[in-house]
């Protein structure tokens, strides 16, 4: 993905690259992408002009981290110039709150596919990585699974391989996973 790729009603994720924390979940609006400018919608947040942020944007191609700077606000739109961004590789990509709740309905498990059909609820996410929730016993180490949501009214199919399952109470385990391919629309 780059900034020539058409964003508009693409998902966005944003972190105060200063304060590592996620100031806002929301959508593009409009895009010039001669320029590489962006507006999103701003209603529930506040961001100072200047401030530097990393994004994460759940694009038609996949999943793409860029970094900018907040420009100008204009009643609930707020406009951010974007530098080009990356697709990480790095283990330590920066992680972004998403809270995404979807369904798996595929497992992949020693080269055997599996049907299922249970709710996962994505934690956080990087463009290579993600810690999801699932319900206790049904993800094992090494499996891949699949499953689909629906994010800011876009559909998203994300096929993932587990690397860790740890319990963390409730009937539940956290599900450590490496990003093998993501599908919008």
């Amino acid at each position: 993905m780059s900034l020539s790729e058409n964003l508009r009603q693409c998902r966005i994720v944003i972190r105060d690259v200063e304060k590592e924390e996620t100031i806002a979940d929301t959508t593009i609006i409009a895009h010039d992408m001669d320029r590489g400018h962006i507006a999103v919608e701003a209603d529930g947040f506040e961001v100072a002009e200047g401030v530097v942020i990393s994004a994460l944007v759940f694009s038609k191609s996949g999943l793409f981290e860029t970094q900018g700077t907040v420009g100008a606000r204009d009643g609930n739109k707020m406009g951010i110039v974007l530098y080009e961004g990356s697709d990480k590789d790095d283990r330590h990509a920066v992680r972004y709150q998403v809270n995404i709740t979807g369904v798996v309905d595929q497992i992949t498990r020693q080269g055997e596919k599996i049907s299922d059909n249970f709710e996962i609820t994505v934690l956080n996410m990087s463009s290579i990585g993600l810690l999801a929730q699932a319900p206790k016993g049904r993800i094992k180490d090494e499996d891949t699974i699949r499953f689909a949501a629906v994010t800011k009214g876009q559909r998203i199919i994300i096929t993932a391989h587990v690397e860790r399952v740890e319990a963390c109470g409730d009937g539940k385990e956290d599900v450590g996973c490496s990003v093998q391919l993501v599908n919008l629309g």
